[in-house]
């Protein structure tokens, strides 16, 4: 059987809402872990020189070099010790960049599943 117009543009529409949650969540994601890099610089210089100095361009080059600097970062954001720093400002920066990672793999799942089915 054909499909009809609705039903096919229902699937579209959720396609198009889970790329748009893809793309918005990824820059949300970036921006958010350059403001927590920079607050480290600023505020938790110590911190700052335990994640190896990062800069903005490297955190977000998808450099192999760089990969060990990556690790570390993810590690300390989703290992949580960015909370340990007990920053409210810091604490927010993360959640939001926390929830970013999770939207972004929650739109890739929905993308994978839809061109699956």
């Amino acid at each position: 059987m054909n499909q009809s117009p609705i039903e096919h543009s229902g699937a579209s529409d959720v396609v198009g809402m889970a790329f748009l949650i893809l793309l918005a969540a990824m820059a949300c994601g970036w921006i958010f872990r350059l403001l927590i890099l920079r607050m480290l610089r600023i505020r938790f210089p110590r911190e700052f020189a335990e994640l190896g100095e990062p800069s903005n361009r490297q955190i977000v080059s998808l450099s192999p070099r760089l990969q060990e600097l990556h690790i570390r970062f993810w590690k300390y954001l989703w290992g949580g010790k960015v909370f340990l720093i007990n920053d409210r400002h810091l604490s927010f920066l993360a959640w939001v960049a926390l929830i970013s990672d999770i939207a972004v793999a929650g739109s890739v799942v929905v993308l994978v599943w839809l061109a699956w089915k």
